[in-house]
């Protein structure tokens, strides 16, 4: 008797079914991408024990007739292809023909539909095990289908499903998933007998996407644009002023399909670097239309995958269209809040409700409250670089043009922010912040200064990713003034670094090596800079502090190296918001 033996057809169908259907939630997204595919305007979802039940999805797409139908079970039975060479030009979310077989093959199925073409309609009932039967009912035009009893009679599949409430969760994304890229459709969501999500047709993603997500605000939220070769895409994001530590407000659809990609997650990351702070991660929702014939969507069984001809040239298009765009954004409105935002109690830069143990006001630096405070001349004596404002104050201040003449200063707050006012508003500028961006522009802008050490510094790599990682960014930082040699294997020696560095190598060099920053120029003009900028703590002259101030306000892009605000400004009626006064 042979070992090797042919599967029973209700077996392979099973096996086959799993890989297309492996829990209620990739149930339902098929069953939204047949209504979606059939024109539906309107979709209602019902879901009941998390989907393993029960899930219903009715449409009022062009229907099916009796022939249709018949054939809608079948395996690699579909409407979206003829041939292989079709999978060029198919811009169908379905196209494989295998769903509602491998639905019939796991479940008890009932489609009930009717064409416009058809004067009544047709119901179908298919049980695993059990030829199909169907009869003439009433109903309109459209499909209504029913799956009961997911893996019922598969337990090896339906042991491994979680708990109801589990479940449901992912058919919620998954109905999110097709709400967020189909705008014009009116949806609804049900589970266990109770509407979660309403949600009628709109015109723009924007919309759509504050509907399912309003946590960042309505006036912090834009629709920016961008083409390439071949396609065009858009994208839903906030404001530098809303940020997460996770990356659950990063999505990308393509051809109106989720799928997951870290290619162009991480390039939306990278449109937001410099602008955010570290480990931070935008709110940011992409949307790529694109020539069929240049991604492969044929290589998933639930398409979640997508293969590019050229994916670093839609990568970098991305990156290169949203990073225009938030930095003229961020030079618009440096301050990240949008002109009617009502700032309160909950704004997520703020914090009214609470008081700090020491004093909000501190006297004048140079007082003899304290030690003497530092003088602008210092400054630059210690920290040199090229004013960005000539003296006497006739340039164009960037965004807060003009200020430089109406700038009254108070003081120190918390030993590291400056206070100043002007007409109705108060800027509260982070001093370490400001002198950092202001001296990371101009490393940026030309040669800096090198110190050549006497004794070089040794380090030993801790590891071979860290050899590589050194021997790749040793030629890009030699610009920025650091001269890293190879001694031998793993060995590395300090020879020189910019004179800014000059009290504390070791940990400048250190500091380096650990960082995150994709650009080892851009991360050692950091580094540079954020080590040589005043320090929480140090007293500026008053003098100082406003020139300090006055040119933080000037600043095209108010944010230091690593992402932070420079500054943050408190009108008249948001103090009054606060503290419940009418303005």
């Amino acid at each position: 008797m042979p070992r090797i033996q042919v599967l029973p057809p209700e077996t392979a169908r099973l096996i086959a079914a799993g890989e297309v259907i492996d829990r209620p939630a990739s149930l339902l997204r098929e069953l939204m991408d047949n209504a979606i595919d059939a024109g539906a305007s309107d979709i209602q979802v019902e879901i009941q024990g998390g989907g393993s039940s029960s899930v219903l999805v009715i449409d009022d797409g062009m229907g099916m007739d009796a022939e249709d139908l018949a054939l809608s079970i079948l395996p690699h039975a579909t409407s979206k292809i003829r041939g292989a060479d079709d999978l060029l030009t198919a811009r169908s979310l379905g196209f494989r023909g295998e769903a509602l077989a491998s639905i019939a093959a796991a479940a008890c199925l009932e489609i009930t539909s009717r064409s416009a073409e058809t004067p009544e309609a047709r119901r179908l009932v298919s049980r695993p095990g059990s030829a199909p039967t169907m009869e003439a009912t009433h109903g309109r035009q459209g499909t209504r289908v029913l799956v009961e009893g997911l893996f019922d009679n598969f337990p090896a599949r339906r042991q491994f499903q979680k708990r109801a409430q589990t479940e449901a969760s992912l058919c919620r994304q998954v109905f999110a998933d097709k709400a967020l890229a189909h705008p014009a459709v009116s949806l609804r969501f049900t589970s266990e007998g109770r509407t979660l999500d309403r949600l009628p047709a709109c015109e723009s993603l924007r919309e759509r996407v504050l509907a399912l997500h309003d946590d960042p605000g309505e006036a912090l939220v834009h629709e920016p644009r961008f083409t390439g070769q071949g396609f065009e895409g858009r994208a839903v994001l906030a404001s530098p002023a809303f940020y997460r530590a996770d990356r659950r407000f990063m999505q990308v659809f393509v051809n109106r399909r989720r799928i997951q990609d870290y290619s162009l997650i991480s390039g939306l990351d990278q449109a937001f670097e410099g602008l955010l702070p570290g480990g931070a991660h935008p709110f940011a929702f992409l949307f790529i239309e694109m020539d069929p014939s240049l991604a492969d969507f044929n290589i998933h069984p639930a398409k979640r995958e997508v293969r590019f001809r050229d994916p670093g040239a839609l990568r970098h298009a991305v990156m290169v269209g949203l990073s225009s765009f938030l930095r003229g954004l961020v030079r618009a409105r440096p301050e990240g809040v949008e002109a009617g935002e009502e700032i309160g109690d909950s704004h997520p830069a703020l914090d009214f409700g609470r008081q700090s143990g020491s004093a909000w006001y501190a006297p004048l630096p140079g007082s003899s409250q304290g030690p003497p405070g530092q003088g602008w001349e210092g400054l630059l004596r210690e920290r040199p670089f090229s004013p960005q404002v000539p003296p006497g104050g006739t340039d164009t201040l960037g965004t807060e043009a003009g200020l430089a003449d109406r700038l009254h200063y108070l003081g120190t707050t918390m030993e590291l922010f400056l206070v100043v006012e002007t007409g109705d508003s108060l800027y509260l500028i982070d001093q370490h912040a400001a002198h950092e961006r202001l001296l990371f522009d101009e490393l940026s802008s030309g040669k800096p200064a090198i110190q050549e050490l006497l004794v070089p510094i040794l380090h030993e790599a801790e590891s071979d990713e860290e050899d590589a990682r050194i021997a790749a960014m040793a030629e890009l930082i030699t610009g920025a003034g650091f001269g890293l040699e190879r001694t031998g294997e793993g060995s590395w020696a300090l020879l020189s670094l910019p004179a800014l560095l000059a009290a504390d190598p070791v940990g400048a060099l250190r500091e380096l090596l650990d960082s995150p920053e994709e650009d080892p120029r851009k991360a050692a003009l950091a580094t540079t800079a954020c080590r040589a900028a005043v320090k929480d703590g140090d007293r500026l002259e008053p003098a100082a502090a406003l020139e300090l101030a006055r040119r933080a306000l000037a600043l095209p892009e108010p944010r230091c190296p690593h992402g932070r605000p420079v500054w943050i400004r408190l009108t008249r009626a948001d103090l009054f918001r606060a503290v419940r006064r009418i303005v």
